[in-house]
């Protein structure tokens, strides 16, 4: 078992060289870097000093899906093979009622998939009058007469009834949510402080929420973020959630057929559908505003002449994929390729050639204007995908954790500023840190990308096997015990005794808890990390068989499962 010094030197591997304060001025010369290649020093490094990243497959996007290419994809095969949500129930928690909303009974909107005439929907009969006439109906009038003459007659004890099992509950069209696999998982975590008084952690309860459904060539994944803390932001998170996964389930896999050939612009046309079913539930809950990200990954029909036009040829038999992405917010989106490595499908949301206040979450749905949602950075996004590439969604609280100026690995380059000062006062500058280097906003994002593949490949300490193939399950973790180990120190910090009690051992009244960790910000800017709520869910993309059916194997693997990642605050 490697020690904590062994520990420590494997996590900050990454900057063990990483000298020089210099920004990159020649991006013309660079070679391309991988970040197994370890002879060579650390990847920061080396991409400073002049190597690129890897060529990455082309990332389109667009404000709606009809500014993007429409590729044809295979028959959507309708059978679930796993099921997740998460944290403490996800989805499943909302709309307890199975009140109607937009995604089934709002008449002016219809799925994408309708050929026929939309039916009428019954109207609303109460439980008590539909009782009364079912029973008037089926039960024979029994005279005054019928009944004396039955009075005297010995009576038999009725025997007890078999209880009828419990009807299955389908919601956001799934019956089970707790299905878990290797390739279809998602984690969830809290990264602030916890009170050393009373035990509470700050910020519950965790306001962000997941959702996948992976079927035989097909996946569904959402990832809501709610913006600030408190219920009614979980709350958010969660109907937004439950709100698209479920028109998503409805609209692409109706029960009246299967195995049904769409194109991409049908399934952005379904997602951007989805983001109005997910905001209709959020006012209908009662929620505040949240983040959203939604990606539909699905095989490509590789005979079609128009796909191999976008795709190139291949020789490989291997299937391909293409991920629709929809997104608002800074819930970002990405893949994993052991050949290409990690790239950002969102990217379009956001502008990687400037500097990124991370406070602004650029849009959110829910009731930001009145009733109405904050759509500025609403994008459609796609990329193709080959078999075994991991598609993964984030939020905020881990894809910022991989930012290295948030990391204290680089510090990022302000634009100069001469403020014209009297002339009797003197100039006087803060000199740049130079222990580290300076980076643009666009090696900012490079070097994010990087980190997370450094880590995906080569894993959080130098003594972890990679020579297995990742996994969807692996990913999570790793990327969530990423944040939570870069934000210990900053956890340790304001955990201490001192910030909440006196001399004594009395508790410090609210105002002079207030002082005291004032007192600490600077301290606090200097550790690395970001405290949030990390989330990450993610897919293998594969061709699946149908589950066999076996109840009592399904919920052993769920349990095991589930067991292996509780969803609760890090304990760090």
């Amino acid at each position: 078992m490697p020690s904590i010094k062994q520990k420590f030197a494997g996590f900050f591997r990454q900057i063990s060289n990483s000298g020089g304060g210099e920004c990159l001025e020649n991006a013309n010369q660079m070679k391309p870097l991988h970040t197994s290649d370890s002879n060579t020093g650390c990847f920061i490094q080396r991409y400073l000093n002049g190597e690129s990243r890897l060529k990455q497959p082309d990332i389109l996007f667009g404000r709606t899906g009809q500014e993007l290419p429409c590729l044809r994809l295979c028959s959507l095969q309708s059978e679930i093979i796993a099921t997740h949500t998460g944290p403490d129930g996800g989805l499943t928690t909302v709309n307890r009622g199975q009140r109607g909303h937009v995604t089934s009974q709002d008449p002016d909107v219809s799925y994408i998939d309708s050929e026929d005439d939309a039916v009428p929907l019954p109207s609303t009969i109460s439980s008590e009058s539909t009782s009364n006439d079912v029973n008037a109906a089926v039960q024979p009038e029994v005279s005054d007469e019928h009944l004396a003459d039955h009075e005297e007659l010995p009576t038999k004890e009725p025997t007890p009834a078999a209880e009828p099992p419990e009807p299955e509950i389908e919601i956001a069209g799934v019956v089970n949510w707790n299905r878990p696999s290797g390739i279809a998982f998602g984690a969830a975590t809290s990264l602030y402080e916890r009170h050393p008084i009373s035990g509470e952690t700050a910020g519950n309860p965790l306001a962000d929420a997941f959702a996948i459904v992976t079927r035989s060539n097909n996946a569904l994944l959402c990832l809501a973020d709610g913006v600030n803390w408190g219920e009614r932001a979980a709350l958010a998170a969660r109907s937004a959630i439950h709100g698209a996964m479920d028109y998503l389930n409805r609209a692409l896999f109706p029960s009246t057929t299967n195995g049904r050939q769409l194109t991409t612009n049908d399934v952005f046309l379904s997602l951007l559908r989805s983001f109005h079913a997910a905001h209709s539930m959020i006012l209908q809950e009662g929620g505040l505003l949240t983040t959203l990200t939604a990606a539909v990954v699905a095989q490509l029909d590789q005979s079609s002449l128009q796909n191999s036009l976008y795709t190139g040829s291949d020789n490989s038999n291997s299937a391909k994929f293409v991920v629709c992405v929809c997104n608002v917010g800074d819930s970002l989106a990405y893949v994993y390729s052991p050949k290409h490595g990690v790239r950002e499908i969102t990217h379009g949301s956001h502008d990687i050639q400037s500097m990124r206040d991370m406070r602004d979450a650029l849009g959110a749905l829910g009731p930001v204007d009145g009733q109405n949602p904050e759509l500025n950075n609403l994008t459609c996004s796609m990329t193709v995908i080959e078999e075994g590439d991991i598609v993964f969604l984030t939020s905020d609280g881990v894809s910022d954790n991989f930012d290295p100026v948030v990391g204290k690995f680089v510090v990022a380059r302000k634009p100069d500023k001469i403020v014209p000062l009297p002339n009797s006062a003197k100039q006087t500058t803060k000199p740049p840190n130079r222990n580290l280097p300076t980076v643009e906003a666009f090696q900012r994002h490079e070097l994010t990308l990087l980190r997370m593949e450094d880590i995906l490949r080569n894993g959080m300490m130098p003594t972890n096997d990679n020579g297995n193939h990742l996994k969807a399950q692996q990913l999570c973790e790793d990327l969530v015990d990423f944040a939570t180990r870069l934000t210990t120190a900053k956890r340790r910090l304001l955990e201490d005794l001192e910030l909440y009690v006196d001399q004594d051992g009395k508790p410090l009244d609210p105002e002079e808890q207030k002082i005291r960790r004032r007192k600490i910000c600077e301290r606090l800017a200097l550790i690395p990390g970001k405290l949030d709520h990390a989330t990450c869910v993610a897919y293998e993309a594969r061709i699946q068989p149908p589950n066999p059916v076996n109840i009592a194997g399904t919920e052993a693997l769920t349990r095991e499962m589930v067991a292996s990642y509780p969803f609760r605050e890090s304990s760090i």
